[in-house]
């Protein structure tokens, strides 16, 4: 068993084999419209954090390079340590550039001119120039004349000629760069040649700005497509703390982006399975299973995880993270201990989704029953969940509560069940309920010893 999910594998060759988000069909699609559209263009990838983009862009990248079109994978997160984000660009691009063509000879010269030409775009910083090419897409007041003005101090023919210095130097930067781009039809490879971006809405704020800014005025090539990842939600925060608060993000980024698309919510119990999977938790169940009472906890772990994603609304990053919780609390319970999946998962679900309850519930002796009605107010938020999860989850917290409202609310339905035939229909199962509080109450373990398993735990496990 491991405390870590395994990374999902993206095999060159067989880019959809661990496909647990479900994405072939939307991966294949974007696939084909990239291979018929001509540069420049800029494709956003919208999704928020923790939602598969990643995953996303390696499958996409592994489905471009099948078809031969070179491509390159660009973590901005990790190059927001750069001063400007056209060196970081470039350097990562000198890569690309030697995939599309192999021989040396050939790509030296122009290359290395081309990279000359953008250590003097990132020396002079061209800022006129640069924010006369986004004019329209940011909201500037004023004309042309007041920010060569409010960028060299003052109206001068020697600021017109500065300005238009830097724009030539631009012009060259798109011939160099699309002609080293273009090498990849003399190679024998397809065009466009694509760069994919991820992690856009982790960096500094003025970094993600200026990356896009160089992206859509200073890239834009005929031979290039971009694939950026992005939570739009994300980057407009970000953008309204340097703008202000009445900045119109939304209307911003639609302006660097020729399409969007956006991330359908991924299958939760499709992704579950896969996670479970991965973090190898058989290991764990083998030979506990062969233990009478404890055979039923590795199914009671996965409805219960399942159940709990829904309900919380985790995205797969929070699962992962809850998912390694869960894997180190179990490492700290004996070999002839009930694991209490069911309360677990809950209670580092809680507190994975930071929700007041959990410290409340855990150390502050707020009844079980707050979290039951707050399970059972997000059921009926989410609707159709695994069956029997209710029942269950509801009997296991019972099954630890010693608060007198826990314990007379166990009273009422075991009354209710009693005058209840099975055969009738009612909201909740109330005998499954009571079955399974009176059941687990005889080996669960306290309350107090699940809260110190999971903060032991958490001690261990990073966000």
């Amino acid at each position: 068993m491991l405390i870590k999910p395994i990374e999902l594998e993206i095999d060159p060759n067989a880019p959809f084999d661990n496909d647990a988000f479900d994405r072939k069909d939307v991966v294949e699609a974007l696939v084909t419209l990239i291979g018929r559209v001509a540069g420049p263009y800029v494709i956003a990838i919208d999704a928020p954090w923790g939602s598969g983009k990643t995953t996303f862009l390696r499958m996409l990248s592994a489905c471009l390079r099948k078809q031969t079109h070179p491509c390159l994978e660009f973590n901005a997160w990790e190059t927001d340590f750069a001063d400007d984000p056209l060196i970081a660009f470039v350097g990562e691009l000198d890569r690309l550039v030697r995939d599309i063509s192999p021989d040396e000879a050939d790509r030296n010269e122009l290359w290395n001119k081309t990279k000359r030409t953008a250590a003097s775009v990132a020396k002079r910083a061209v800022p006129a120039a640069v924010k006369i090419a986004t004019f329209g897409a940011v909201d500037l007041q004023g004309d042309i004349e007041k920010i060569i003005a409010d960028t060299t101090g003052s109206i001068t023919s020697d600021a017109v000629d500065s300005y238009l210095d830097d724009k030539k130097l631009i012009e060259q930067f798109h011939l160099q760069i699309d002609e080293a781009l273009s090498l990849a039809g003399k190679h024998g490879k397809k065009t466009p040649v694509v760069v994919v971006v991820d992690e856009l809405d982790r960096c500094r704020p003025l970094y993600a700005i200026e990356l896009l800014e160089r992206i859509k005025h200073i890239f834009n090539v005929k031979n290039a497509v971009f694939v950026l990842a992005v939570d739009k939600t994300q980057l407009g925060i970000s953008f309204s703390a340097v703008y202000g608060q009445g900045f119109n993000s939304n209307e911003y980024l639609r302006r660097f982006f020729d399409l969007e698309l956006k991330l359908a919510a991924i299958d939760s119990d499709k992704f579950c399975e896969a996670l479970i999977s991965r973090m190898r938790l058989d290991d764990f169940f083998g030979v506990r299973s062969k233990n009478v009472n404890l055979q039923f906890e590795a199914g009671n772990l996965k409805l219960a995880f399942r159940g709990v994603s829904k309900i919380l609304g985790l995205t797969p990053r929070a699962q992962e993270h809850l998912m390694s919780l869960i894997a180190t609390a179990m490492l700290t319970t004996a070999e002839n201990q009930y694991f209490s999946p069911e309360v677990t998962t809950l209670l580092a679900g809680a507190k994975v989704a930071g929700l007041p309850v959990f410290e409340r519930v855990a150390r502050e002796g707020t009844s079980i029953m707050e979290l039951i009605e707050l399970i059972e107010k997000r059921a009926v938020e989410v609707g159709k969940l695994p069956e029997g999860f209710l029942e269950i989850l509801i009997g296991a917290l019972l099954s630890v509560a010693k608060d007198e409202r826990s314990r007379d609310f166990l009273k009422d339905i075991s009354k209710q069940a009693q005058e209840t035939e099975r055969t009738i229909k009612m909201e909740r199962d109330f005998h499954l309920i009571v079955g399974v509080a009176r059941e687990l109450q005889h080996k669960t373990a306290s309350l107090k010893t699940i809260v110190k398993r999971i903060d032991l735990a958490a001690q261990f496990v990073q966000d």
